[in-house]
């Protein structure tokens, strides 16, 4: 029982999990299509957008050339 534990938490087993919840989350936009924003939506397209919100804005450029 404690070796079945130890391949759950492999990094194989680990990453095995992203990439289906990456496969998940292309079926559910593909499924959904093209949508606003929504809350609880994970989606790929939704991710992506949180995560463009959520990223600082770069600085603006104070220098000339």
């Amino acid at each position: 029982m404690n070796k079945q534990k130890n391949v759950e938490h492999s990094p194989k087993a680990k990453q095995r999990m992203i990439l289906e919840m990456i496969d998940a989350s292309w079926e559910l936009a593909k499924r959904l299509g093209e949508h606003p924003l929504r809350a609880g939506c994970n989606c790929i397209c939704c991710v992506n957008k949180r995560k463009r919100i959520l990223e600082k804005p770069e600085d603006t450029w104070k220098f000339s050339l």
